[in-house]
């Protein structure tokens, strides 16, 4: 009998996962939608992720593993691009600690209309059980709808990660790549997979679950290649946009998630994970401020007087009051987290 490839591959990077990965895996596996493969790439795991992992596959031969060396979620989903089986229609990503509703592939493929790339929405779920969700009106966008919806779909929150979205596995084929990045790959990924893609639909309702853990998440952990990443991301941005036609109106939304992601790299100077001496902080934060593109980008951005005021201070070029004003407003996300959230997440 001819085998014949599944209707979606689903990836999935895992790295000591051991707590978490069995209810990632059957959320996927025990979807309402059938067709499907899981590939779970082990990236190195000195856990028993891979003992859980062989034990379900006995049980559901749909559940391919895959044991790589620790190198990074990026390397890890590459790895699993490269399993994907030809005469796969799309391809989606999760994370070995989320979960997806149980009809979420279902509701993504049906409504999917022949789009290259579909996004529906997601709910964070904080430590505390607090629900967070993310999601916009369904749409489905050709290239010129793209251009005129790209800086209200980047605002919320849709291009930062690459879960919650399938793409056309021949979009992808072999030539888009996760850049070898511990942060910003995702968006990059995107991004690059925007600039080639015809057609986006979007769905508005959240199927997907990021779980938060206690303790420092991604977001808040101090990256040192974040910088550099961050300007990748916008001079991507750039170009896409100048590709779809967008007004002056989206590059003002484009510049204002580029300097979140600047104020980013000041924050996670100040928290646990940044190990580095007051002097290599200063020395740091002054290479991010005599950026050009930082100085250029930094201004008239959306989101009103306290995003506009935070970019004032980055074209200072005073790294003592760069320094002062990043370090109050952690301390300020720290005594109020609600209200932080709200600025942050500005539409």
């Amino acid at each position: 009998m001819e085998h014949k490839a599944a209707g979606l591959a689903v990836i999935m990077p895992a790295y000591n996962a051991g707590h978490y990965i069995e209810k990632a895996v059957r959320s996927i596996l025990e979807q309402s939608y059938r067709d499907l493969r899981l590939i779970v790439v082990d990236d190195g795991s000195t856990d028993d992720t891979a003992q859980i992992l062989r034990r379900i596959q006995q049980q559901d031969s749909r559940l391919r593993h895959i044991s790589v060396p620790n190198g990074g979620p990026a390397l890890a989903r590459n790895r699993g691009l490269d399993a994907v089986e030809p005469g796969t229609e799309y391809v989606m990503f999760a994370d070995a600690d989320d979960e997806l509703l149980p009809d979420a592939v279902e509701y993504a493929m049906a409504g999917a209309q022949g789009a290259d790339m579909v996004f529906f929405g997601f709910t964070i779920v904080s430590p505390s059980g607090a629900c967070r969700p993310y999601c916009e009106p369904e749409q489905l966008l050709d290239r010129e709808g793209l251009g005129a919806a790209f800086g209200r779909l980047y605002k919320s929150n849709l291009f930062n990660q690459v879960w919650g979205k399938l793409f056309k596995a021949e979009l992808i084929g072999s030539a888009h790549r996760f850049p070898d990045y511990r942060w910003g790959e995702d968006r990059l990924f995107i991004f690059h997979c925007l600039e080639q893609c015809r057609s986006v639909k979007i769905l508005p309702e959240c199927k997907y679950r990021y779980i938060m853990h206690p303790g420092e998440s991604l977001i808040s952990r101090f990256c040192l290649d974040k910088p550099r990443v961050c300007l990748e991301a916008d001079t991507t941005v750039q170009r896409l946009c100048a590709s779809l036609g967008s007004s002056p109106e989206t590059d003002a939304d484009c510049r204002y998630m580029f300097a979140k992601s600047i104020f980013s790299c000041m924050t996670t100077l100040f928290s646990p994970s940044c190990k580095m001496s007051p002097g290599e902080k200063a020395a740091y934060v002054r290479r991010i401020i005599n950026e050009p593109q930082v100085r250029l980008r930094c201004r008239n951005v959306f989101g009103g007087a306290v995003p506009n005021l935070l970019c004032a201070v980055v074209r200072s070029r005073q790294v003592w009051l760069n320094m002062a004003v990043f370090r109050l407003l952690v301390l300020a996300g720290r005594i109020s987290p609600a209200l932080f959230t709200r600025l942050k997440h500005r539409k």
